[in-house]
């Protein structure tokens, strides 16, 4: 696995093992081929250029995947990203002293001319109130000029969408952030979910 830290976004590239973002590319459209999940621009009533794109929402304990190379992929996703998360936690000592908790797993998928455009923060009111930290998994690879970036406003950088690169940021306000515009044929897929303050 490589690493970089910059801005408090701190980038992990290679973190799972050889086919298994298309293993969950292709568990999620036998999902949503079955119904499950929703569109989120159609749910939300939302304007038509501010998101378009479809999710489907997976917790810790929940199996609704085929297994990976016999393992549940869930657990596969949950190991990768804790192994992240200890680095990001040795970097920013501070969050040792907290009691933090991932367990969310969603999975979106982005076709092109979709994106949430806005620019917006993760942590905010009600039950946004207690999320810390957000991470972001790409399942697959979008050429430069099909964009689809995930764009910090105050860092001033975009991060392109590369197969197996996991992103951790923080969750506040600081990291207003927007998904790009996804260009050409190819959607865009990703995992997501927030580190809550228990």
């Amino acid at each position: 696995m490589k690493v970089e830290h910059k801005d408090f976004i701190s980038t992990y590239t290679e973190v799972y093992p050889d086919g298994y973002c298309q293993h969950l590319i292709n568990e999620f459209e036998r999902l949503a081929e079955a119904g499950a999940g929703w569109n989120r621009k159609a749910s939300d009533n939302t304007p038509p250029h501010l998101k378009d794109d479809y999710q489907i929402s997976l917790n810790l304990g929940i199996r609704t995947l085929l297994p990976f190379t016999q393992k549940d992929p869930v657990n596969v996703f949950f190991e990768g990203l804790q192994s992240c998360y200890e680095d990001y936690s040795d970097t920013f000592s501070i969050l040792k002293d907290c009691k933090i908790i991932g367990t969310a797993m969603k999975m979106q998928r982005t076709i092109p001319g979709g994106g949430y455009h806005v620019w917006h923060a993760e942590q905010g009111n009600d039950t946004k109130a207690n999320r810390g930290i957000v991470y972001m998994l790409y399942l697959n690879t979008l050429e430069p000029e099909s964009a689809g970036e995930t764009e910090f406003l105050y860092q001033k950088t975009r991060i392109r969408p590369v197969e197996n690169t996991m992103i951790i940021w923080p969750a506040a306000y600081t990291h207003a952030h927007r998904g790009n515009t996804v260009f050409g044929n190819t959607s865009k897929y990703i995992v997501t979910g927030w580190f809550y303050y228990e």
